[in-house]
């Protein structure tokens, strides 16, 4: 019963309707360097989601478009209420979207390897183990880590590296991964981000693998 504006995706974002890919881009990193919990503390967690999960949603144009179907009939139906409509018809039961969290692979990617959930398989590609009902439903998975970058400054100046990076050309900072798991993914599928830092030295994909149903996972 809460109310369809507090979840309104273009809302937590703070853009229209019609926000191009670029305006939302430009939007999320904004929310990101105010309401990341490793800036603004833990008790940010929980809105730091929520503008993830809606990132997710807009970005990805099919799931973007979903959302609209359904915001467009929760509006409608308000409207419908509004008029005194004789009778609203039932409430027709929908799949959870794609941008659901799916908050056990969720958090700083040192702490889910240590719980058993993902692992480093390369530099490159990082491994995620879903249970069976993860992988049937999809979902979002949010996970943060520090990567390598080229160091901006030393960017264009190839004779003399900075003071800042150390002279080694590279600096390590803070990246938010977003990832859309799309429902029924098969277990050996690399998934990319929806979106890299800007001068990633190893570009990360994600491998999903699936947990037989049978698997006991403590």
């Amino acid at each position: 019963m809460g109310t369809y504006a507090s979840d309104d995706y273009y809302a937590l974002l703070g853009v229209g309707a019609e926000a191009d890919r670029a305006e939302l881009r430009r939007a999320w990193r904004r929310l990101a360097l105010r309401w990341h919990p490793d800036r603004a503390g833990p008790d940010a967690t929980a809105t730091f989601q929520k503008m993830q999960a809606a990132y997710a949603a807009l970005s990805d144009p099919v799931a973007r478009a979903a959302y609209d179907r359904r915001r467009g009939a929760s509006e409608h139906r308000s409207a419908a209420r509004a008029a005194d409509a004789v009778s609203a018809p039932p409430a027709t039961a929908r799949r959870r979207a794609p941008g659901v969290m799916l908050s056990r692979l969720s958090g700083p990617l040192n702490a889910l390897i240590a719980c058993g959930v993902a692992r480093r398989a390369e530099d490159d590609v990082i491994e995620l183990w879903l249970d069976a009902e993860e992988a049937a439903q999809g979902g979002m998975v949010t996970l943060s880590m520090r990567v390598p970058v080229r160091c901006p400054a030393c960017a264009g100046n190839a004779a003399a590296p900075c003071a800042r990076c150390g002279t080694v050309r590279t600096i390590d900072e803070l990246f938010s991964a977003w990832l859309a798991v799309p429902p029924g993914v098969q277990s050996g599928s690399i998934l990319a981000p929806s979106a890299l830092l800007p001068g990633m030295v190893h570009p990360v994909h994600f491998r999903m693998q699936v947990r037989p149903s049978d698997d006991t996972v403590s």
